[in-house]
């Protein structure tokens, strides 16, 4: 009797055991499980500021298409930072290609096909021209200041040049002072505003994204402005 009492206390051991056992393995399971899973993280970009020579991988292209289109390389390297952080293999959501994110539309108005986008020396040159034809439409005054001059273009690149030349008319409607990007930025906010863009001195109607314009403009600057402390020209 003692020893069928005993079988049964050791029986129910051994099946708390062989329990506490499959916990321990599932347990362990799970925690792997959970360890595996892959996080998301964001596109690989490069942080120019911490190479040891140049701004970037595309240096020579953007040296290139500077000196063809006159416009500083540095600054070109700055805007494709902005655009794309340099990932020559970028397309947004509305279909802008590469380091530029140029829209392929736009491409073709300078007779460049939309399938080339994709080489990285076509990107950069194209990204130039248009850069150059908005300073063509803006018609800025020779004697602009050049922090201004670029700030103007840059912006246009962003937003287009009828944009930036609704603000410079606002601005000089109201007497403000139209040739000084930080003046005429508060007068693209504006544009966002039905008082402002059904204004006489409107042609494009409402802009919907001011801030997101600023912001480029803003940003390109400053880097471009690390850029130029770090190489010079």
């Amino acid at each position: 009797m003692k020893l069928r009492h005993i079988s049964i206390i050791v029986g129910v051991v051994l099946g708390l055991v062989s329990i506490l056992a499959v916990a321990l393995c599932i347990g362990r399971k799970e925690a792997s499980v959970a360890i595996s899973v892959p996080q998301l993280v964001e596109p690989v970009t490069i942080d120019t500021l911490s190479l040891k020579k140049g701004l970037s991988p595309f240096d020579k292209y953007f040296r290139k298409a500077g000196r063809r289109h006159k416009v500083d390389w540095r600054l070109l390297a700055a805007m494709a930072y902005a655009e794309s952080h340099f990932r020559a293999d970028a397309v947004s959501s509305r279909g802008a290609v590469g380091l530029m994110q140029v829209m392929p539309h736009i491409a073709e108005s300078f007779d460049v096909a939309r399938e080339t986008l994709a080489d990285i020396e076509v990107n950069i040159d194209v990204g130039a021209r248009i850069y150059r034809s908005m300073q063509r439409m803006l018609q800025l005054p020779k004697d602009i200041d050049n922090y201004d001059r670029m700030a103007f273009t840059v912006a246009s690149y962003n937003c287009g040049a009828s944009r930036v030349i609704d603000a410079r008319n606002l601005a000089e409607y109201y007497d403000d002072n139209l040739n000084d990007w930080e003046t005429v930025s508060d007068y693209l906010l504006l544009l966002a505003d039905e008082e402002f863009y059904n204004h006489e001195a409107v042609t494009g109607g409402r802009f919907g994204a001011p801030k997101t314009t600023i912001a480029y403009v803003r940003q390109v600057m400053e880097r471009y402005d690390k850029y130029c402390r770090r190489i010079e020209e």
